[in-house]
């Protein structure tokens, strides 16, 4: 089950601190219509308000492994916020309709999370929501090992939202994939690639293509903060490090 759901529509008209907007420090989710928004987690209300900026907004705390988390809603209809400052709510809980107050532009819902704090005028702790909406961030068990099997390749399926059957499948033949399966497999032609590892690819900005290559372990590295040399072994530093952040729910 995802950790955090998604607060409404899943359409994107403006993304986390893009190119044309780099302070924009959510994402916003529009579409015409009647569009109530969710609760994406549980927790408790620390703010049900009216502000200049964002118009109509609530913002949910939220404990996941430990750690604080923030989930702000901005800009929902007038009259439409059913919750209010200390109530506890449930993930999916409607906590208000899709709007256009504030200093909007059109009705959508603006909506920032937090991680590792709660929010503050300087954003200091706000983070891409795409990228954990829709994901399974609880802790898990993983052996530390350095061996990227079954269990491991599982475990990053929950995280990211994939299919989770612990395979990583469709590849070709290179230095990367016999580390992981020996050179007695029959691989793959390598042309649709792997869903995980396209989610994988996605999270540390390198090139989608669900392919295991140096790139995508140069990227991983560079990500995990580990030695920058693009060859993956066994066992191997940079996914003894990938099993330390899934097992802390820290990815």
């Amino acid at each position: 089950m995802a950790t955090f759901i998604y607060p409404t529509v899943k359409r994107v008209t403006s993304g986390f601190r893009t190119k044309e907007r780099p302070t924009h420090n959510g994402v916003d989710y529009a579409q015409p219509g009647y569009h109530k928004i969710k609760a994406v987690a549980g927790g408790k209300v620390t703010r049900s308000y009216n502000s200049d900026s964002y118009g109509q907004c609530i913002m949910i705390e939220h404990t996941v492994n430990g750690e604080t988390w923030e989930s702000v809603y901005a800009h929902l209809r007038n009259g439409s916020r059913k919750v209010k400052s200390g109530d506890h709510v449930k993930q999916g809980q409607v906590i208000g309709v899709m709007g256009d107050t504030g200093r909007s532009f059109g009705q959508h819902l603006h909506f920032e999370l937090h991680k590792g704090g709660n929010w503050n005028i300087n954003k200091t702790h706000a983070v891409d929501p795409e990228k954990y909406l829709g994901k399974n961030l609880v802790a898990v068990n993983l052996k530390v090992d350095g061996k990227w099997g079954v269990k491991t390749t599982s475990a990053l399926q929950e995280v990211l939202g994939t299919v989770v059957d612990g395979e990583i499948s469709d590849q070709i033949r290179n230095a990367i994939t016999e580390a992981f399966y020996g050179n007695t497999i029959k691989f793959g032609s390598g042309k649709k690639g792997s869903l995980v590892i396209k989610a994988l690819q996605q999270l540390i900005g390198a090139r989608v293509d669900g392919l295991l290559g140096p790139e995508t372990i140069g990227k991983l590295q560079k990500y995990l903060g580990t030695t920058h040399d693009k060859v993956l072994s066994r066992p191997s530093e940079v996914v003894k490090e990938l099993q330390r952040r899934l097992n802390k729910g820290n990815l």
